[in-house]
């Protein structure tokens, strides 16, 4: 159960409370203080003593792999760090292709963030988009009924970057799995916040961007794969790192050879990656889980709750889905009618509100550091631009 946290004393790890009233997590996130402290330290120690860390390092990372494997039920072995979700779905988007040839489709949201989508069309898969209902939802028949015999995967967000809704992934990995396609969520929104079970999810590929809600700033995209995924679609490209190496070296020498790839997630392990700032994500993991994911979640709850509240008693509209707390998260799209919504972000991050435009609608996402003054705040900037502008 949800424990009594001093959040006050959680805002003062994040300065961005004392500069600005931040509604922009769904962006990113900012950073807490041990986070930067953490990667300011490994910079630090790159600058006095190279990289003779290198190899501590890299083992941490894959200490830190193999503790999200356990937030996620699944083996430190299926996960890696790739720059962005874009790079991990084109790699799946070739895979795929490699496979199956030209005479298929995936299903996908006609919302989803451009990361999902992009990268299969851009090689020129054919791409079926379900529509959302009028508020904003997609029910699992209307995803489901896409599908046709040319379908080989279903691509979706657990939380939709606009409005907010949480698909019911459980639910729906378990339609598609029954009928022998692959699952592929974009979690970028959704985790670490709300919790991930890939195996009851039947979720067999998952890309997890970091740098919104895992407070860990740019650090690329948690890339999961199952084992019997890589088996069936291996890495469709390789690099040095990705290969075994002869037994008579540590990297692989060998010439007019065939490579082999690692069996494990490090077949996408291409090339040297940024290890201070993936050490900087494993640390706001450490932060977040000694606050609690669960009392995270619920923080978000009571702010949202009241952030709704106080919109409730102004002439806006609400579009995210909020009728049922199972598809709610901490993003609030809403719209002004008769107003320009740019211009309303735009005056409010003149007064130190900071909010997004996605879909031409104003999003306002709730973070755990956020509190009820931030909220009113935000609600006294929006009235006095309301009682201006009549």
């Amino acid at each position: 159960m949800p424990q009594n946290i001093n959040w006050t004393n959680i805002r003062k790890d994040f300065p961005v409370t004392q500069n600005l009233a931040f509604f922009q997590s769904a962006g990113m996130s900012p950073i807490p203080v041990q986070v930067y402290e953490t990667i300011k330290e490994t910079y630090f120690k790159l600058s006095q003593f190279g990289d003779i860390s290198w190899e501590e390092d890299a083992a941490a990372i894959r200490t830190f792999c193999d503790n999200i494997g356990s937030m996620i039920n699944s083996s430190g072995d299926n996960l890696t760090f790739l720059p962005n979700t874009s790079m991990a779905f084109s790699l799946v988007a070739l895979a795929l292709k490699e496979t199956f040839g030209k005479d298929f489709n995936i299903v996908t949201m006609y919302d989803e963030f451009p990361a999902s989508n992009v990268p299969f069309e851009g090689q020129s898969i054919n791409v079926k988009y379900v529509k959302p209902t009028p508020d904003n939802r997609y029910p699992i028949d209307k995803v489901t009924s896409a599908i046709d015999n040319n379908t080989k995967a279903v691509i979706t967000s657990y939380v939709n970057y606009s409005s907010g809704f949480r698909q019911d992934i459980e639910t729906l990995g378990k339609k598609v799995k029954e009928k022998g396609l692959l699952f592929i969520v974009n979690a970028t929104q959704g985790f670490p916040v709300f919790p991930i079970d890939v195996k009851r999810m039947h979720i067999d590929v998952m890309s997890a961007s970091l740098h919104k809600w895992g407070c860990a700033g740019h650090v690329g995209s948690l890339f999961f794969t199952t084992e019997e995924y890589r088996k069936k679609f291996p890495a469709p490209i390789s690099g040095w790192l990705s290969v075994l190496p002869p037994d008579y070296d540590f990297i692989p020498t060998q010439k007019n050879e065939k490579f082999q790839q690692y069996e494990s997630a490090k077949q996408y392990d291409f090339g040297t990656t940024n290890h201070q700032v993936i050490l900087g994500a494993k640390t706001a993991f450490e932060y977040m889980d000694n606050i609690g994911f669960e009392n995270i979640r619920e923080r978000i709850f009571e702010i949202t709750d009241y952030l709704l509240e106080k919109l409730s008693a102004l002439p806006v509209v609400i579009k995210s889905p909020i009728s049922e707390k199972s598809e709610r998260t901490g993003i609030v799209s809403l719209e002004v009618p008769g107003h320009d919504n740019q211009q309303i972000a735009d005056y409010l991050k003149e007064n130190k509100v900071f909010v997004a435009i996605r879909n031409q609608k104003i999003r306002m996402s709730v973070n755990f550091f956020n509190d009820h003054s931030d909220v009113d705040y935000a609600i006294n900037m929006l009235e006095k631009y309301l009682s201006v502008n009549k």
